[in-house]
């Protein structure tokens, strides 16, 4: 048999809306959504009263023996009136400084609550079995006022985008419904549509503008989370460079220790050593003195050992302080040449430094340092020493970035 204009319409609505109830609440599953629950509940109550409406055939406004669909098409329209705008004040948020919203929705639960009684008085204590059209037009008309009402003040409130979408959604919803109304008392069609056909067109525009609320609500959240992922990212990159920097300073810090423990250790060995020779020449030239014997040599093995002495102390506390890392390359000749100043040229000598440009470049070590002072300062003595030398040569040079000092 075929299906005419406002079966195919009431058929699609019924598969749409069962199928996007379905989708929606697998969606609440997976993100415990308030307002999708609520929509999804709105869509389950409409799918009902289609479903209803297509199982008994039941027109409200013919009269009709057939009590118990009488008894169940008020009360289940009104449960989808109901859960719709229990959705959309939940949305609207109406305890949120928006007076007029909270006013509109209390109406309308009120008027709805009324008319539900008078339904029930009417199944109780009459025996109709329709509702007239006169008592349609006048409840359907109290319940769109309200909905309008809470509308137009939501509009003037708020301003996103998803809340404005939603408000656009429940114009359509409203203004469908109202055409319904007047089609429905006034027996005409609007747009080509006829009576219930109109607010169900309305119901499958309000679904797809949901539909696509929802779908920039999501983008919206997704690019929040990517955002959020982003700063997460960052922060993290700060916080492990923050953590390298800690763990360096505890590193030098370490190794400042360290180099200070050396140094301790060093100068106690090399301090002790070198008293334990000054007290030997000294008490030796002492007695030489009493035996009336020339004490000169072992009094200038003395001035020699208390001037190493201070030079070997000068030099612990030199590379203690030194920073490797900072322009130590710079001190480090400045150093050797103080000391071809004072051993060498102090002794009519010639004392020349040759510098490679890579030299700088290489990198050096305390370990390095150390044994090249006490290598050159060695030489330097040798030099002074040999009468048939007035002339040294220190060359400053590396080999693939490893330096190294030669001496000739």
């Amino acid at each position: 048999m075929a299906l005419n204009g406002q079966e195919i319409i009431e058929y699609f609505a019924l598969g749409a809306a069962t199928i996007t109830c379905f989708y929606h609440a697998i969606l609440y599953v997976q993100q415990r959504d308030r307002f999708i629950l609520l929509y999804a509940n709105y869509l389950f109550a409409l799918a009902i009263y289609l479903l209803f409406r297509r199982i008994t055939h039941y027109d409200s406004f013919e009269i009709s023996s057939n009590r118990f669909a009488y008894a169940l098409d008020y009360p289940i329209i009104l449960y989808m009136l109901v859960s719709y705008v229990l959705f959309i004040s939940k949305v609207l948020q109406i305890n949120n400084n928006a007076v007029v919203i909270k006013l509109a929705v209390q109406l309308f639960y009120i008027t709805a609550g009324v008319l539900l009684m008078i339904h029930l008085y009417k199944l109780i204590f009459t025996d109709e079995c329709y509702l007239s059209r006169t008592f349609f037009l006048a409840s359907k008309l109290a319940l769109s006022g309200c909905a309008f009402l809470g509308l137009f003040g939501a509009w003037h409130v708020r301003k996103t985008i998803f809340i404005r979408t939603i408000i656009t959604g429940g114009f359509a919803y409203a203004i469908f419904s109202l055409l319904t109304i007047f089609s429905v008392y006034f027996q005409v069609k609007f747009i080509g549509l006829y009576q219930y056909q109109l607010y169900f067109v309305g119901c499958l525009i309000d679904i797809l503008i949901f539909s696509s609320a929802l779908g920039y609500r999501n983008y919206l959240n997704q690019k929040e989370k990517m955002e959020t992922q982003d700063l997460l990212f960052a922060e993290g990159e700060k916080m492990q460079v923050m953590m390298e920097q800690q763990q360096r300073l505890l590193r030098d810090e370490n190794a400042r220790q360290q180099n200070l423990i050396r140094m301790h250790q060093t100068l106690q060995d090399e301090v002790g050593a070198s008293l334990s020779s000054i007290h030997v020449f000294a008490d030796l030239s002492l007695q030489l003195q009493e035996k009336h014997q020339d004490a000169r040599p072992h009094t200038v093995k003395v001035v020699q050992q208390t001037r190493q002495l201070m030079d070997n102390i000068g030099d612990i506390i030199w590379l203690a302080n030194i920073n490797v890392d900072e322009n130590a390359h710079e001190q480090f000749i400045t150093r050797v040449k103080n000391y071809g100043q004072e051993i060498v040229q102090s002794n009519h000598k010639i004392c020349e430094y040759k510098i490679n440009t890579y030299f700088h470049q290489s990198k050096l070590s305390k370990e390095f340092l150390k044994e090249s002072l006490i290598q050159i300062k060695d030489r330097m003595k040798q030099c002074v020493q040999d009468i048939q030398s007035d002339r040294l040569t220190i060359v400053f040079d590396c080999d693939k970035l490893k330096p190294f000092v030669t001496i000739v």
